[in-house]
């Protein structure tokens, strides 16, 4: 004779045999889904990463502009300040230009002055060389130095 519960026995043993094979893949599979879920994230942790590397070398691109730019104006800034601070001796010098003015005018008419003076002095001493070697070519001087021994 058959006991009904020893029957039931195997079908039990297959039943959970089963449910372990069930849960067995049903934990499979939701390591599965996790192991993609990952990679997912992986997959868009590297393209954020992608993204973030093109921002970061844009930005760097940018700031290398930039700091040649900086570098241009502080350059010129410089250079501004050099010429400010030569300004006020160019105002200086800008202010005497009216009064040089007058002083080259006055040394001008100065020199004008002094090159027909010693134009009318040149005259003179031609004039005077002439009388001297006119008094010179005389025959009472060359009588003269004939008697006192000395050079006309």
């Amino acid at each position: 004779m058959h006991n009904p519960a020893q029957a039931l026995v195997p079908m039990l043993a297959q039943a959970r045999e089963s449910d372990i094979q069930d849960n067995f893949f049903q934990s499979l599979q939701r390591e599965d889904e996790k192991v993609i879920e990952i990679l997912d994230r992986q997959d868009l942790s590297q393209r954020n990463m992608a993204i973030v590397l093109e921002s970061l070398e844009f930005a760097n691109d940018r700031l290398a502009t930039a700091m040649h730019r900086i570098g241009y104006l502080e350059g010129k800034i410089e250079y501004l300040e050099e010429q400010n601070s030569i300004l006020p001796i160019i105002e200086a010098i800008a202010n005497r230009v009216p009064t040089l003015e007058q002083e080259s005018l006055d040394l001008r008419t100065l020199l004008i002055e002094r090159e027909l003076h010693l134009a009318e002095t040149h005259a003179e001493l031609k004039v005077t060389h002439e009388r001297l070697e006119l008094v010179r070519t005389s025959w009472w001087c060359r009588f003269w130095a004939w008697m006192t021994d000395t050079p006309v």
